[in-house]
Order: structure tokens, then C-alpha cells, then sequence
């Protein structure tokens, strides 16, 4: 690690912490533009040595860097680490092991100035509108190790003025940042507290970088891992895997909502999605567990037998050897291991499962040992199959958390977990059998790499489908001679909604020259978007010149329009007819997501790619091939030549004229 020499700013390489005779101090601080770098340091301190100068390096450092030595110093400390210009960020090695190390670091530093440029030397801190409550640095995600971590944390002002320590301060912390007193005075181990509660800590705080709200967090656990930058969200979930190596609390799962107890989703309406992100065991982000903070570990004999107790299950049935009602020699039933595996189908466990059926589908809530101190209960997961996907693996694959609709679609809200001394009544459903016993499952513990959309057109079932039109395409059919009818949405607040049974999606491209057109459609039924192209020949090809789409009858609600096959006129592309089966052009059925309308002559390509905000929008790339199409391109290409040269010669004339 490199060090800062308090007295004159010079830096110095220490193999470790206990390298260093004496101790050191640490700061700790909100970045801010500018920052001075370790090269930029190193920089002057080489100029100072190449020229004649009593100057320091601390003399020219930053303000930041400069105040702190001087305080350091005063206080005694020789030397002082500050991570702005302490880490070679160019050397990645380097930048790695500081991280995985930053803990540690600041646990063994005698003092931590914890810098709070926000916050001025007068005024009160306690007070509930004090500057000292709403700092920054307590919203920060690296800052959250660095108020835990060191035995002697001193809050200073912008003025570097000491405000209080963590000590005399600890009760005000606990109400500020949710951190445990007991914890932030060394009462109490971070260890010993919940895994949720930990990340709980943690949920309101950002990062700059995404994969920061991750690297920040690995000491808080006690864990190492490998620190790739571009990674994104999938930090977090590695992060995730490391603590269930290290540990058996199975709070770590416990995130999202709990289901109001009197619920019955079965006589609800709910739904699911194999693919949102709350579907799987690993949490997104930090902010997942904003309601995490009251799960605590159970140990698990105690856990089952208030479940047992509760569901009044005797314990015989459900002896996880599968011999009924055996018993170890102590007179106790076989507890099948906690353990957790990981495979391509998801995490597998034994777990205790209590479900029920309505038809193809089947919840369950999956007994853990946790327990809620916000509801005084026993919570598990609530989990959801289909029954009929049961050929495809060895056991059982369940995904987390469904939604339960209320009357309107926009009422829909999501839970994950379920207090399993209410399962029995969550689960019943016109008197359908419910089974407790101890199974092998797999349960989805990630999202997949690859998202097929054809193998699940529920992938499909989301309240709206909207379509997006990249900018860049506008331009290119432009080019080609194409001009659309009404402004198209390339915007995410323009995303042209089409939601289910609503109006059909109608866009029309007209070539202003040869009276060439083409219209896409695109509309839902049962839930499930659906597309189409439809070509119209020009004039040329004695046809009728196509109407605006403005001047066509609306289709009443629920209504679509069958396309027109090629060379018809364009008003037979848009009556209704009652014959017209949406299902043949279901995007579910395309190939990757493309299809190709038309023949040699005119075709078009429609491909939807789904948007980075997954939110039901999609971009929509058009291709126009066919040597009727190729022709109306050379020809547009070919006058807009003629015309850009024709007025170039009226300007050289008008020139000669002057």
C-alpha cells in the first residue's frame, strides 16, 4: 500500500499495514471533481526532485490532500492514506488488491477522518433538519465500510473542524444510517448480525460505478472476489454467491415483499414472469432489500419445529431419509442439510415445500429458517412452476414470487415471500389437496445468459407492447425515397403503446416520386403482440395511388386488419375482416425475432430487438430488399444527384452574372 508522509506529502510503498512502524491514519471523504491522482502526485514530487526547490509535495498536493496531512500531523501520525491518491489506478493488480483489502485497511488505521465538506463547525447535529443528517457521505456505498471498519472514526467539518466521533455519536448514527450502536462500538460483531439486515445497511446508498455497489460490500462479509469493471450487474450476484460459501443464513434470499396474510392468489388474479428480475434467488441490487432489515436466522432445528408445530404436520411424514417415521437415536427426525448447490437449472436443495395446484399451475412457499420480527412470524419463499414443464428436469424447477392483480392492471403488485404459518390458507384454492414434505427442487437462482423467446411465449404477457423506432432508420428510408405518414416514436416517451384488444398500430411509408407505398401493423391478441408488412405498387403498375392513412376508417376496439396480399389495393389491407387470425403472424413464432414479408421483387424484413429498459418496449429494424425497391433507391439516389448539381450550376452562373 502507498502511504502519504504527513509532513511533506511524499510517497511511500509499505508492503502492509504492519509494515508501517508507528500506525497510520486514513481518510475518509465524498469525491469531488478535481481529485489529484497518484500520478499527478508522483508527477510533483519527481519536478520538485529534478529542480532546486525547498518546496514539498504537500505544498503544491490539492487542498484536500493538504488540510488532511496538516491535521494528521498535528495529531501525531506520520503517515496518512487517502485513496484519491494513494492507489495506481492505472495497474489493475494494484487497483484489485486495494480493493478486496479496503476493510482492512481502514480497520487497522489508528484514526479515520471521516471528511464531510457538506457540513459547517456550527450548528447543531442532532436536530432533525441539521446539515449533519442529510451529508452526502452518508448516502455514499464505500462510505458505509468506512463508518464500520475503523475502532477510532473522528467526524471532521468542511472547516476540518472535529464535529464528534463515533463513539459519543453512535446512538445518532444508528438513527441516521440504520447501522446497530452496538455494532458501530464494537459491542457486537458485523458477523453476528443477519445477512439481510447487513444489506439492508446498504439499500439506500449509491455508487458510481455499478459494480461498486458490490466491491464495497465484501468486507462488510468477510469475502474476496475478482474485480472486473464492465462486469455491471452481475457484480452483485457474484457477491451473492461468495457469502453462501461462507455461510448458512438463509436470509440472504429474504427480499421484496411478504404477502399480505390474508391473500389467496388463487382466487386472485396473478401472474408471473420467468424472466423479471425478481424471479430468482439472487437479488438484483442492494436496493432489493429496503424491507430486509427486520429478517433474522433461525437455527434450523428450531425453525422446523414451529413450522411443524404451526402447520400441525406430524414430523414422521415428513423424515427426510423417506423411510416414514424414522428416528435418530436421540429420538429426533432427520433435518435434511441446508446445503446449496449450484447447476445450470438453478439451486439445488432439499427443501421443506408446502404446495397446491390450479390446473397447470402450482404455488408453493418454501419453508426457510428465517424469522420476521416485523410480522412475529416464520418467513419462506413463494414459489411458482408449471407442471407440465416437469418432464424437463430431474426435479422440480420453481421460480420466486408472482403478481397479484387487483382490479386494474396498473394495481399489480409483487411479492416474493410468504409467512409459512399462513401457507395453508395462501395456498387453498375450492378444496384442492395440499402437500408438506421434505423435496429435492431446483430453484432459479439467476437470470439466464440466453433468453429464448420462443421456448416461453409467456415471456410475452406483459401489460403493454410498445414500438420504438430507432432515429437512424428514419433517415436511411429517406434516403431511399421513403416518407412516413405521421411522425414516428423514436423516443422512450413516444413508444407507440399497443395494449391488448386496443387499437391496431398503423404506419405507412409512401415513396413521393413513383407512388410506391408499404404499411406495417402491428397490434396484440391474447396477450401476445403480433406484426405484418403489407407492399403497394405504384401507379406504374396501374394501381391507385394509396390513400393517407388519415383518411381511412378507425377499426373498433378488439378489431384487426388482414394484410393485403401483394398487388392488391391498399383499402383491402385495411377492412376488418372477420376471418382474420392474429396468431399467424405472433411474433413468439418468428425466428429470432425476424421475418421477411413479400417476394423477389418487393420484400420487407421486420426484426424486433427488445429495449434496455424491459419495460415492454421494442426497437423495430426495417429492410427493404427486392429489385423493385433496389430500382426506387438508384432512381431517388440518381435525382437527388441531378438536383444538387443543378443548383450548383445556378450558382456558378449567378456568380458569372456578378
Amino acid at each position: 500500500m502507498w502511504l502519504l508522509r504527513t509532513s511533506t506529502g511524499e510517497l511511500r510503498h509499505f508492503n502492509s499495514p504492519r509494515d508501517v512502524k508507528d500506525g497510520y491514519a486514513i481518510l475518509s471523504h465524498v469525491w469531488q471533481e478535481p481529485e489529484m491522482s497518484f500520478q499527478e502526485l508522483r508527477a510533483i514530487s519527481f519536478n520538485m526532485a529534478a529542480g532546486s526547490t525547498n518546496d514539498t509535495p504537500r505544498s503544491r498536493a490539492s487542498i484536500k490532500i493538504r488540510e488532511c496531512c496538516k491535521l494528521a500531523e498535528l495529531h501525531g501520525y506520520e503517515w496518512l492514506w487517502i485513496d484519491t491518491c494513494c492507489i495506481d489506478r492505472s495497474s489493475s493488480a494494484e487497483l484489485s488488491e486495494a480493493v478486496n483489502s479496503m476493510f482492512s485497511w481502514y480497520s487497522q488505521a489508528l484514526v479515520c477522518y471521516a471528511y464531510l465538506i457538506d457540513v459547517p463547525s456550527l450548528g447543531s447535529l442532532t436536530r432533525r433538519d441539521s446539515l449533519f443528517r442529510s451529508s452526502k457521505w452518508f448516502t455514499r456505498g464505500w462510505t458505509l465500510q468506512e463508518l464500520i471498519a475503523p475502532r477510532s472514526l473522528v467526524f471532521l467539518s468542511k472547516e476540518w473542524k472535529v464535529l464528534g466521533t463515533k463513539a459519543s455519536l453512535a446512538p445518532l448514527l444508528e438513527e441516521i444510517t440504520g447501522v446497530d450502536a452496538d455494532v458501530l462500538t464494537f459491542r457486537r460483531k458485523v458477523s453476528e448480525v443477519s445477512v439481510a439486515r447487513r444489506m439492508w445497511w446498504a439499500s439506500n446508498r449509491n455508487t458510481t460505478r455499478i459494480e461498486d455497489k458490490a466491491y464495497s460490500l465484501m468486507g462488510l462479509f468477510g469475502v474476496h472476489m475478482a474485480t472486473i469493471y464492465g462486469e455491471g450487474t452481475r457484480a452483485f450476484r457474484r457477491l451473492q454467491e461468495e457469502i453462501l460459501k461462507h455461510t448458512s443464513d438463509q436470509t440472504l434470499f429474504m427480499w421484496g415483499n411478504v404477502l399480505p396474510m390474508k391473500a389467496t392468489p388463487f382466487r386472485e388474479r396473478f401472474s408471473f414472469d420467468n424472466f423479471h428480475d425478481d424471479s430468482h434467488l439472487f437479488a438484483p441490487s442492494p436496493a432489493s432489500f429496503r424491507n430486509s432489515g427486520t429478517m433474522r436466522p433461525l437455527p434450523v432445528p428450531a425453525a422446523v419445529k414451529h413450522i411443524l408445530r404451526t402447520l400441525g404436520v406430524h414430523p414422521g411424514s415428513l423424515d427426510a431419509s423417506g423411510k416414514p417415521a424414522r428416528t435418530t437415536s436421540d429420538g429426533t427426525f432427520v433435518i435434511p442439510s441446508p446445503d446449496m448447490s449450484f447447476t445450470s437449472h438453478g439451486a439445488r436443495s432439499r427443501m421443506l415445500v408446502i404446495e397446491s395446484h390450479k390446473g397447470p399451475s402450482v404455488l408453493a412457499v418454501c419453508a426457510l429458517a428465517c424469522w420476521d420480527d416485523a410480522t412475529n412470524s416464520c418467513v419462506g419463499l413463494l414459489l411458482r412452476r408449471y407442471r407440465q414443464q416437469e418432464t424437463k428436469f430431474k426435479y422440480p424447477r420453481y421460480h420466486v414470487g408472482i403478481t397479484v392483480r387487483g382490479q386494474h392492471k396498473w394495481m399489480g403488485l409483487r411479492y416474493r415471500l410468504a409467512q409459512v404459518d399462513w401457507a395453508p390458507h395462501v395456498l387453498s384454492f375450492s378444496g384442492n389437496p395440499i402437500t408438506a414434505e421434505w423435496k429435492q427442487i431446483y430453484i432459479s437462482h439467476r437470470p439466464p445468459s440466453h433468453r429464448s423467446i420462443g421456448s416461453d411465449p409467456r415471456r410475452w404477457l406483459e401489460p403493454e407492447f410498445k414500438v420504438l423506432f430507432p432515429k437512424w432508420l428514419e433517415v436511411e428510408l429517406r434516403k431511399q425515397g421513403f416518407e412516413a405518414d405521421r411522425p414516428l416514436p423514436t423516443a422512450g416517451m413516444d413508444a407507440h403503446k399497443l395494449s391488448d384488444g386496443g387499437p391496431l398500430g398503423l404506419f405507412t411509408f409512401n415513396h413521393a416520386t413513383s407512388g410506391e407505398s408499404f404499411r406495417l401493423q402491428i397490434g396484440q391478441c391474447d396477450g401476445l403482440p403480433w406484426a405484418t408488412a403489407t407492399m403497394i405498387p405504384g401507379p406504374t403498375l396501374a394501381h391507385p395511388k394509396p390513400a393517407m392513412a388519415t383518411e381511412l376508417p378507425e377499426h373498433p376496439r378488439g378489431e384487426s386488419a388482414e394484410p393485403a396480399p401483394l398487388g392488391a389495393t391498399p383499402a383491402a389491407g385495411l377492412l376488418a375482416k372477420p376471418g382474420f387470425s392474429c396468431s399467424k403472424y405472433r411474433l413468439d413464432a418468428w425466428l429470432h425475432m425476424t421475418k421477411t414479408f413479400g417476394d423477389s421483387k418487393r420484400s420487407i424484413q421486420l426484426t424486433f430487438t427488445r429495449a434496455a429498459d424491459s419495460g415492454g418496449t421494442h426497437l423495430l429494424d426495417v429492410r427493404l430488399g427486392g429489385s423493385a425497391y433496389q430500382k426506387l433507391k438508384n432512381v431517388h439516389g440518381y435525382s437527388k444527384t441531378l438536383h444538387t448539381a443543378a443548383r450548383a450550376v445556378v450558382r456558378l452562373c449567378s456568380r458569372k452574372r456578378v
